[in-house]
């Protein structure tokens, strides 16, 4: 009881940061998740969650994401994912969560006291965030940080960016689910733990959007970066070992 309810409280957090910004659900209930899971097993758990959460999102948006934008996206990030899944199986991935966390705190940094002006990116930039975040994605389920970079660059507002991201996380988690069941990850144990947390979720995902209502475009850029410069906190405390 007390283990179901420490993963729900986690979903239900995690839930309502995705609800908000659009992306953060894995990158904040992976590292607490892992503290009471086998990290394969909060990986994929929490992995079935996101596309339910995400589900959830683009229907509260009335599934209006830029899908020619996400299409172009998920056609780079697919010959990454089977790398990405691979290396889950095989290889630890501390040294790349540390190096993402510190890529994603200098980036922050850059965008706060430089400020470049938003601007339409080339197809170079997309194949590269693409095939990055297809990777990450495989062996994470964390395909956000690339994109998340790319989109903060584009002069999109509010909802076309929130839509739009989880738009692409939930394609690209139609894909990684079937190669992580293929590997067999997906097991009994991740569906009923995913089933017991669902609840949760839906709580957090409501509470969330209620939040997203009441930000104007300004205030939600600027959490966005917020957002963006803590998980690169995170990405580096965790490949230090510290959480």
């Amino acid at each position: 009881m007390i283990f179901s309810a420490l993963l729900a409280a986690i979903v239900l957090v995690a839930a309502f940061v995705q609800g908000t910004a659009g992306f953060g659900f894995m990158f904040f209930a992976l590292p607490l998740a892992a503290l009471v899971l086998d990290f394969k097993t909060a990986v994929v758990t929490l992995g079935l969650l996101a596309q339910a959460l995400n589900f959830m999102i683009l229907w509260q948006h009335g599934f209006r994401a830029d899908w020619r934008f996400v299409a172009v996206l998920t056609a780079w990030a697919l010959p990454g994912i089977p790398l990405g899944v691979w290396a889950l199986g095989s290889l630890p991935v501390t040294w790349l969560q540390g190096v993402l966390g510190v890529l994603l705190v200098a980036f922050s940094l850059y965008r706060w006291f430089a400020r470049p002006v938003p601007r339409k990116l080339g197809r170079g930039w997309t194949a590269a965030a693409g095939l990055t975040a297809g990777a990450l994605g495989g062996a994470m389920f964390t395909q956000g940080p690339p994109v998340l970079v790319y989109v903060s660059l584009m002069p999109w507002g509010k909802d076309r960016t929130k839509a739009t991201l989880v738009g692409f996380f939930f394609v690209t988690g139609l894909v990684i689910l079937p190669y992580q069941a293929f590997q067999g990850l997906v097991t009994t144990q991740t569906l009923t733990l995913a089933g017991w947390a669902l609840p949760a979720l839906a709580a957090g995902v409501l509470a969330g959007r209620m939040l997203y209502l009441r930000l104007g475009e300004g205030a939600y850029k600027q959490l966005y970066m917020a957002l963006i410069f803590g998980l690169g906190l995170l990405l580096i405390s965790k490949g230090c070992g510290v959480v």
